[in-house]
């Protein structure tokens, strides 16, 4: 048993949280003391998530704010982040993901000579403003990581092309299957194919114009098929919201808009709809395990094992696309996939590497 706090686990947004989670009960079981660190990057999503699981960081940093510029929420999360790890003495640190959290965390983490640990690496598109910021981020961590944990070997090629040492690399799958799987477990949730549909989109490039266009698309189907349940979880964003309520000036009586679910809510839900319509990564990585098609409003995703398993399909924000996959997907019976963002043991595999 270690008796130092020399571990720091950083998280600062939900989807983090989700993520590093089941890293925080791995290190439980096996008596390894940690330090965590909630920055606060998201602030009521993130503490909802966190009752929900019934977990309270060591620190929360508090670090958003609205006037904040992206420079400036960069400078906050690099100082206090530096402050905590001083504090405690860290030498070893792990994040999750590609926000300005995890850039911050990587950032300290070589300035102040401290390992540091990226769990979900690897993951990229063609060009670097895309996603934006997230593209930019998850690059430049991976420079000077002393462990990526991809979670595919598709994304352990991309380190791999990027000149990230072999010795650097390990493939242990996505920690959000071990969370999908305990929840399914825990809560004794059963997979069931209804007439709802689940929806979600909130990324960058779909607020404005495609917001409209998705909107388009779901209004017709739900008009066109009205023994169908939509059901619309709402990003906080108002600007989503903004331009989803714009384009719906009548709704549907079977779209259903819904605040933001916590986690287990939103699982319970996804295991008993007919498929998956969103713009959301997580969502793309937990849609085979839970044997539903997503059809998914980019253009492009750095999750193309999604596509490759048959699990996924590529929309974007074409209002004839949506309407063409959504109309294959009533038609289709094979549901029936492999998930190959892993089998739910990664936090085992990335603790054994530490």
């Amino acid at each position: 048993m270690m008796t130092k706090k020399n571990i720091a686990i950083i998280y600062g947004t939900r989807p983090e949280f989700l993520k590093v989670y089941p890293l925080i009960l791995e290190a439980k079981k096996r008596s390894i003391d940690i330090v965590t660190i909630n920055t606060g990057q998201h602030t009521s999503m993130l503490s909802e998530m966190e009752q929900v699981f019934d977990y309270s960081a060591d620190y929360n940093l508090a670090v958003q704010s609205s006037d904040f510029s992206n420079s400036n929420l960069l400078a906050k999360l690099i100082n206090d982040i530096s402050e905590v790890v001083k504090e405690n003495e860290i030498e070893k640190i792990i994040a999750q993901g590609d926000t300005f959290t995890v850039l911050a965390s990587s950032m300290v983490a070589f300035l102040e000579k401290r390992k540091f640990y990226h769990i979900e690496a690897g993951l990229r598109t063609d060009d670097i403003r895309f996603p934006f910021p997230e593209e930019y981020n998850r690059r430049v961590v991976s420079l000077t990581s002393d462990l990526n944990f991809a979670p595919t070997k598709l994304a352990a090629n991309n380190l791999s092309k990027e000149n990230i040492s072999s010795e650097k690399i390990s493939v242990t799958g996505n920690t959000i299957i071990d969370l999908l799987q305990y929840v399914l477990e825990k809560e004794n949730i059963r997979l069931e194919y209804g007439n709802d549909i689940f929806i979600t989109a909130h990324r960058r490039e779909n607020i404005g114009d495609n917001m409209y266009s998705i909107c388009a698309a779901i209004r017709e189907l739900a008009e066109e098929n009205p023994t169908f349940t939509f059901h619309w979880s709402l990003h906080p964003n108002p600007n989503t919201r903004k331009f989803i309520f714009e384009a719906f000036k009548e709704i549907p009586n079977n779209i259903n808009f819904i605040e933001p679910l916590n986690y287990i809510q939103a699982v319970k839900l996804m295991a008993k709809c007919k498929m998956l319509i969103s713009d959301s990564g997580g969502i793309q990585e937990e849609a085979p395990t839970l044997q539903k098609r997503v059809i998914i409003l980019r253009d492009e995703t750095e999750r193309p094992e999604v596509l490759e398993c048959g699990c996924g399909v590529l929309v974007g924000a074409d209002k004839n696309k949506i309407k063409n996959e959504f109309y294959k997907e009533l038609e289709n019976k094979n549901n029936s996939f492999t998930n190959p963002f892993g089998n739910g043991k990664a936090s085992q595999l990335i603790f054994d590497s530490i």
